[in-house]
């Protein structure tokens, strides 16, 4: 007097779940990106201060355009500037020159503090720093 299990029971309990474990396997192999980890940061590349050379200088040479456009604006302007005018001197978008000053004050190179609807940046003090020569 044995029941037999109906078929229904054994494609629920096997094939269902060897469908879903393929489904998922395929899609992280199209679709890395989205998979579950953190994606790698590579690292930035640490410029070298050739001998007579301002740390601005070393820094100047490793940004792109409107990197170097935001810093000589800044650097023009004594080193502390609104980010609105940042963006009518530079003549850069809003949201460009947010993006802009996002990736500098995330490398260390620039800050920035609320003022009212902006934000106030500043040149980092290693930047505006000479060395004294003896």
């Amino acid at each position: 007097m044995v029941a037999e299990v109906p078929r229904s029971f054994w494609l629920v309990l096997f094939v269902v779940p060897l469908v879903v474990v393929v489904a998922v396997l395929g899609y992280a192999l199209i679709f890395p990106e989205f998979s579950g980890g953190k994606p790698e940061e590579k690292p930035s590349p640490v410029p070298t201060v050739e001998k007579g050379e301002s740390a601005l200088g070393a820094v100047l040479r490793v940004l792109n355009d409107d990197e170097r456009k935001v810093i000589e604006t800044l650097v023009a302007e004594g080193g502390t500037m609104l980010q609105k005018d940042i963006r009518w001197k530079t003549g850069l978008s809003r949201v460009k020159t947010h993006r802009v000053l996002f990736r500098l004050a995330k490398r260390g190179i620039v800050s920035a503090e609320k003022y009212y609807n902006t934000n106030k940046i500043t040149l980092a003090d290693w930047l505006t720093k000479e060395k004294k020569k003896p």
